[in-house]
């Protein structure tokens, strides 16, 4: 028998999990827990892609032309970590708190082309790059319980998320009949704070079984994380089942995205191939998207 690959091991385990749960009894549910502390530790094996794409004009004053384009770089999984708390201030107020970290490395080919603009072609040339990207996410939420019963909870919440992103890139260009080849190398590092928006669905269909479905939000207008216009949204699903007392063991399934946008503008001299300086302006995109299973341990207090 082929092995399973990690994710897919992870997603079944999943799957075969909110299954056993649907077959529980119904008077399973009446019994209930008072744990005010809990502590998870995760694995977390995602997947990522990072999409760019941009659209604008150039003009020399005269001639106009216009320009657009897209891509998507896709990343292998990678085992990171991951982590969640919670502590019960009173039976409907709690502190959520959660962690990734995440980080990977991508390399790019650009053939290069011409842009026609008043009868001209400026010629970009063919670009090789490395680029790394490191994303870390932190946030503490206050949480209220609009909905409680035995069986079933809804919360609301607000609260501080601290992001952490950080590029790093080198590219060459080859040289044309009228540019030099070139190289560069890029590093940027942004960080800061922004509160943020919380929800919590849990559900208790045995003593020994918690479901969860968790999701946040932010945008990047709302803080001094980024100067770019743009937003963050996660969602996840959490199977818990209590092996002891105190102890459990999880597993689930994360999402999130990381969505921004900003104008750009600049001048191209083009008097060498005998046309008067280009000026270009347009507007740029970018989203990371990071998803995938995840494991680990539990400790209830």
């Amino acid at each position: 028998m082929p092995a399973i690959p990690a994710p897919r091991l992870l997603a079944l385990s999943l799957l075969a999990a909110t299954a056993g749960l649907a077959a529980l009894p119904a008077h399973a549910q009446d019994s209930e827990r008072e744990d005010r502390f809990h502590l998870r530790l995760s694995a977390f094996y995602p997947e990522s892609s990072i999409t760019l794409s941009g659209d604008g004009t150039a003009s020399n004053g005269s001639d106009t032309a216009t320009f657009d384009g897209s891509e998507t770089a896709k990343f292998g999984n990678v085992w990171r970590p991951r982590g969640a708390i919670g502590f019960s201030l009173s039976d409907r107020q709690s502190l959520v708190g959660n962690y990734y970290d995440y980080s990977d490395d991508r390399d790019f080919d650009y053939p290069g082309g011409a842009l026609d603009v008043g009868g001209g072609n400026v010629e970009i040339p063919a670009l090789s790059a490395r680029g790394e990207a490191a994303f870390r996410l932190a946030s503490l939420n206050y949480e209220y319980a609009v909905v409680q019963t035995p069986a079933f909870e809804w919360g609301l919440g607000l609260g501080v998320t601290y992001a952490k992103l950080e590029v790093e890139a080198s590219g060459e260009t080859e040289a044309t009949d009228d540019v030099p080849a070139q190289a560069e190398h890029l590093r940027w590092k942004k960080d800061g704070f922004s509160p943020g928006l919380h929800t919590r669905l849990t559900w208790r269909p045995a003593d020994k079984w918690r479901v969860g479905l968790e999701g946040q939000y932010l945008d990047t207008n709302w803080g001094n994380f980024l100067d770019e216009d743009g937003h963050f949204e996660r969602a996840g699903l959490i199977v818990e089942y209590l092996v002891s007392e105190r102890v459990g063991v999880h597993v689930g399934y994360d999402w999130f995205r990381l969505k921004l946008k900003d104008t750009y503008s600049g001048t191209i001299p083009a008097d060498e191939v005998g046309l008067d300086p280009i000026e270009f302006t347009g507007n740029a995109a970018g989203q990371l998207r990071v998803h995938g299973p995840m494991a680990g341990i539990t400790f209830r207090f």
